[in-house]
């Protein structure tokens, strides 16, 4: 009987370890397996001469990040932290009031540090931003090129009041505050940062969110105020926020969420927007992680160029219809050169108020 017992437990030792990755064999292909957590997951390691000593712990990495139905289980996980415990399963996002999820990375700028006074710029920093925009603006002003500095406002910024009760806000003046403030009094440089503005239509129009609640991103409608802002600056009306006309569409995901595993049934808005007379817009490319490229037949006959974030994806649709041609290029594939190479009109440098340090680093050398 006891040798019995000890077969019985062997086989189900060996069906519980067996198993799962039979029926993965069969079933994986038909399963989920897109990767949600925005890291590359780890390959099967070759034992080699240079790393056998590490090899055991590199297996072990490959085989967490494949185990069968990882993705089913990690999805599990992260519902039953967020739905039953009202927890985030990643230090990457914070869970705010009332369904709202923002992105607290620390390796990636904490835009709520950021929007909450938590640092600033030093004075030598300042100083390097303002030479790095102000030769830039002359090189660019020698072949008749506008340029303007476009800072998309953190959501952070402009929905403090949904953030964790546990985030203190230790001052209303912010290092995009301070950037500005020194630009302004020691540059010339034309800069467009539309957070009044939003905050104005967040009050008037409480009803309709700007920003979606489980993505790091302003929604069509955000976008729109922002794209008025930067318009104006470049001497085009666009019709008033009040003129728009928007087609409010149900949201389950957004980037906040991939990150937590989760949908969230009735989680989010989103917004189809129009406005005025249709404009023939002709998108010629569109590249998320390289570039976007729009043409319009009869326009002004102007070019512009972007140097974009991910905040342009919803911006681009609506300012591209204001130009004959329009280049938005990724931050990671913007080279300067590019924006002669297009024989732009209009240089605009967006950037998202989280990203504003890489400024230290801009730079725009004259046309060889």
């Amino acid at each position: 009987m006891g040798k019995q017992k000890s077969v019985i437990w062997i086989i189900i030792f060996l069906l519980i370890t067996i198993f799962p990755w039979g029926l993965y064999a069969l079933m994986g292909e038909h399963l989920e397996s897109v990767e949600h957590e925005n890291r590359k997951l780890e390959e099967k390691p070759v034992i080699s001469k240079d790393n056998y000593e590490k090899f055991p712990q590199m297996y072990e990495s490959y085989f967490n990040d494949n185990i069968p139905f990882r993705n089913q289980l990690v999805e599990i996980n992260g519902a039953i932290d967020y739905f039953l415990f009202h927890q985030s399963s990643t230090d990457r996002v914070c869970i705010g009031q009332n369904g709202w999820l923002f992105y607290c990375d620390n390796e990636d700028f904490n835009p709520i540090e950021q929007s909450l006074g938590y640092w600033y710029f030093t004075e030598d920093e300042l100083k390097q931003i303002a030479d790095n925009l102000k030769v830039a603006e002359q090189v660019l002003s020698s072949k008749d090129i506008e340029f303007v500095l476009f800072i998309v406002p953190n959501k952070e910024t402009i929905y403090k009041e949904e953030l964790p009760e546990y985030y203190v806000s230790k001052s209303q003046y912010t290092v995009v505050d301070q950037l500005i403030d020194y630009l302004n009094e020691n540059t010339n440089i034309r800069i467009v940062y539309p957070k009044e503005e939003m905050l104005c239509i967040k009050e008037e129009y409480s009803d309709i969110p700007l920003y979606y609640k489980i993505d790091t991103h302003w929604n069509n409608a955000g976008a729109y105020v922002g794209a008025v802002s930067l318009a104006k600056e470049l001497g085009i009306e666009l019709p008033p926020f009040s003129e728009l006309d928007l087609k409010a569409r149900g949201v389950i995901t957004g980037d906040l969420a991939k990150m937590l595993n989760i949908s969230i049934p009735n989680g989010d808005i989103g917004y189809d927007i129009s406005w005025g007379e249709t404009i023939e817009l002709e998108e010629k490319k569109w590249e998320f992680s390289k570039e976007f490229i729009y043409h319009v037949p009869y326009s002004n006959h102007k070019t512009l160029v972007v140097r974009r974030d991910s905040f342009s994806t919803a911006l681009a649709p609506i300012i591209a219809t204001q130009f004959e041609d329009s280049i938005w290029i990724h931050m990671w594939e913007f080279k300067p050169q590019q924006i002669f190479d297009n024989n732009a009109d209009v240089f605009v440098f967006e950037t998202a108020e989280r990203y504003v340090e890489k400024l230290l680093d801009f730079q725009i050398i004259e046309e060889k």
